[in-house]
């Protein structure tokens, strides 16, 4: 299937953004990391309006946006209501900031929870019976896995710039990028070996052939692979991306900035070769040939 880099950055960036906003609403229920709550907000905020402009420009029709949300079960809706809500939970959340209150706990749920939404109904979108490599529940939960790694080393990474001394929240952070980093590791390596057999599902039918290659089928059934030739670059450094940023959480306690940027680059680089990934596999279950 042809890639869609806008997406692609879309969905990396809705996941880099919610994870974010969720750890700083954890933190501010365990009521530590208090000098790292603005930037934290500014910079999930950031990424949420980066991820607008990446899938606005996947639209060749931007003037017609509207037509897409014309019914409440279409992918795209979904994420536009969720987004909206979280946005108006964000904005709530930064009036008490700047007020210089604590922001209520119910508040920091709310928003912490609205997150993993986001993410989990960004990730639905994808689900579905035609696409067999998409056609899974992992499929969610890898990009949930994304952003249960990549919030909480953005906030180490904030931490090491604006937290003097704040051994509570260091610990609490450094135990969830840990805890994210397995969990994303997990299920990027489980939506691999899914990938790896979902090709099996894929039909041949019909005798439709390609006119200037009328000997070879349409599609190569020996590429939809995660360990095909073509996929293996992607596959391995999607791997690889999971391991570091674990590595990286695992030794940031101490040294939260260096680590912190380290696991973070290597999260970004790996959440987005698994997408590249996925819509390499993005093939239908009946491939004509």
């Amino acid at each position: 299937m042809e890639l869609q880099l806008p997406l692609i950055l879309f969905t990396t960036l809705i996941a880099w953004s919610a994870g974010l906003f969720a750890t700083q609403c954890v933190c501010s229920v365990k009521n530590v990391c208090q000098n790292c709550q603005l930037p934290a907000w500014i910079c999930s905020a950031a990424l949420l309006a980066l991820s607008g402009l990446a899938v606005f420009t996947h639209l060749e029709h931007w003037e017609r946006i509207f037509n897409g949300f014309g019914h409440l079960t279409s992918g795209i809706t979904q994420e536009l209501i969720a987004i909206v809500v979280l946005a108006v939970i964000a904005i709530a959340y930064l009036v008490f900031l700047r007020k210089g209150d604590r922001v209520p706990v119910w508040l920091a749920v709310l928003g912490a929870a609205m997150s993993l939404v986001l993410v989990a109904v960004c990730g639905h979108s994808y689900v579905m019976a035609a696409r067999p490599a998409w056609d899974s529940i992992i499929e969610v939960l890898s990009l949930v896995g994304a952003s249960c790694v990549l919030g909480p080393l953005t906030m180490m990474v904030l931490q090491g710039k604006f937290e003097a001394s704040d051994e509570a929240g260091e610990t609490l952070v450094w135990r969830l990028a840990l805890g994210g980093a397995v969990v994303n590791a997990a299920v990027a390596v489980a939506y691999i070996a899914f990938m790896a057999f979902a090709g099996s599902a894929v039909m041949s039918v019909g005798f439709y052939f390609d006119p200037i290659n009328p000997t070879e089928g349409m599609i190569d059934s020996t590429s939809l692979s995660p360990l095909a030739a073509g996929s293996i670059p992607f596959t391995a450094v999607s791997v690889i991306g999971a391991v570091v940023a674990a590595a990286a959480a695992f030794f940031g306690k101490k040294n939260t900035l260096a680590m912190g940027t380290l696991g973070t680059v290597a999260a970004v680089v790996g959440t987005v070769c698994l997408r590249v990934l996925f819509y390499q596999m993005g093939f239908a279950g009946f491939v004509l040939f």
